[in-house]
């Protein structure tokens, strides 16, 4: 037995003697992956659309090469739901055509005049073992359309992937933490099932939004609590 192993042990090493790509490949897709996803996410700033979507659809391809799953679905549901931002700014009118099923919600961030707003997506989700992804965006400017309406012009700050919603959970952004005086701004996923008629939902999950670092931290939800919006049915 100790032999046999031994014949493995030797072979093995041999391989990756002759292989030495085998060690390297993995890491090397993995910061390759990082560099074209950021790559897009500075794109979104400079209102490069098409070069952004496709920087996102290439790093999804290199992160699902490097076994990296959770940033694979966020780089292609960020393609996903920028595209479908692209082919709004391009229209000379605000149509009256649905949101996809996919766009779950999203909302301005208090106190910031819609500076900053927060989304939540989740296309392709049903194929994976994820729920979404919560998109922190700033507002860049308005783009003004012939008939007088208007769309943002938004770049991405933070992208962070969610897991799969439980039944009777909802994605919630007006969030708040017990006995807190802060203004910070918290999102978070809750639990509304048994607390249709209670002025709050509990939070399983929650991010609090840091503004001044530009990023969604993942932050523990035991005193998190969202507002029910219609306590007893509206």
């Amino acid at each position: 037995m100790a032999k046999r192993l031994s014949i493995i042990f030797l072979s093995t090493v041999a391989l990756l003697e002759c292989f030495p790509g085998l060690l390297q490949a993995q890491p090397r897709s993995q910061t390759r992956a990082e560099e074209v996803y950021n790559q897009g996410i500075a794109k979104t700033r400079r209102e490069d659309y098409r070069g952004a979507i496709a920087d996102f659809q290439q790093a999804a391809t290199l992160f699902n090469q490097s076994g990296n799953l959770s940033n694979a679905y966020k780089s292609q549901a960020l393609a996903t739901y920028w595209q479908f931002s692209a082919d709004r700014l391009q229209r000379t009118t605000r149509g009256n055509d649905p949101l996809p099923s996919w766009y779950v919600g999203g909302a301005c961030l208090p106190n910031t005049d819609c500076k900053y707003s927060v989304t939540f997506v989740n296309p392709g989700a049903e194929r994976t073992n994820f729920g979404g992804i919560i998109i922190l965006e700033e507002n860049l400017r308005m783009l003004n359309r012939p008939d007088g309406t208007g769309e943002p012009i938004e770049a991405v700050l933070d992208v962070q992937t969610v897991p799969k919603l439980r039944r009777g959970e909802y994605w919630q952004s007006n969030c708040q933490m017990r006995g807190s005086r802060t203004q910070n701004i918290f999102v978070a996923i809750a639990q509304t099932n048994g607390y249709e008629n209670a002025d709050f939902y509990p939070a399983r999950l929650a991010w609090r939004i840091n503004l001044t670092s530009k990023k969604i931290e993942s932050i523990p939800a035991t005193n998190i609590r969202c507002e029910n919006p219609c306590p007893g049915g509206c």
